[in-house]
């Protein structure tokens, strides 16, 4: 698979082709072993903020450097809506109530998906092991939200996932890790 933006020249990648789901271990809650879920879902805008770690000095000559000692990525969901069939709001309310911090400290999978580079039906995408998806508050006036907080862990996999080509991914795709040739640049 060749390592690039499979969009016409020009073409803008449309939002639906960055695509974010959460899995996670849904058993103490009433889920089963393996739970995911595509975040989103009526969200309008949502962006994943990288929130770099940066230094800057200038030395004697006048010359300004950077430095990026680390970043700290994190993505928000506001409004996330509780939806009947979400397995996650679920979740996470049932949690948020009891104080649970546990359940969702550090306790999910997360993957980002590009719909937009790789080839029809395998798609670039790595997984982040070890992330918080944090509730930050539950309510609403009309219908009842609960806005969360998506803290990546940078512990990352890279690979391809299949299925997604027209910007409706599945929540059955399989993850398949990076192989030295699975991203070469002749493919």
């Amino acid at each position: 698979m060749a390592n690039e933006i499979n969009l016409a020249t020009g073409k803008r990648a449309e939002r639906k082709l960055l695509i974010t789901v959460a899995e996670w271990d849904g058993t103490k809650y009433g889920g089963t072993s393996t739970d995911r879920e595509i975040l989103g879902v009526r969200t309008e805008d949502s962006s994943i903020e990288f929130n770099p770690d940066v230094e800057t000095s200038t030395d004697i000559r006048g010359i300004t450097y950077t430095d990026v000692n680390k970043t700290e990525p994190q993505q928000d969901f506001d409004p996330y809506n509780i939806l009947g069939g979400s397995k996650l709001a679920s979740y996470l309310t049932q949690a948020a109530l009891v104080n649970d911090i546990q359940a969702y400290n550090n306790a999910f999978k997360v993957y980002v998906i590009t719909a937009f580079i790789g080839s029809a039906g395998s798609h670039y995408a790595v997984r982040h092991d070890g992330c918080s998806i944090i509730p930050t508050s539950l309510g609403g006036d009309s219908y009842t939200q609960m806005p969360i907080e998506v803290h990546f862990s940078n512990d990352i996999t890279e690979g391809t996932v299949n299925g997604g080509d027209d910007g409706k991914l599945s929540t059955t795709f399989e993850f398949t890790p990076k192989s030295s040739s699975a991203f070469s640049d002749g493919d």
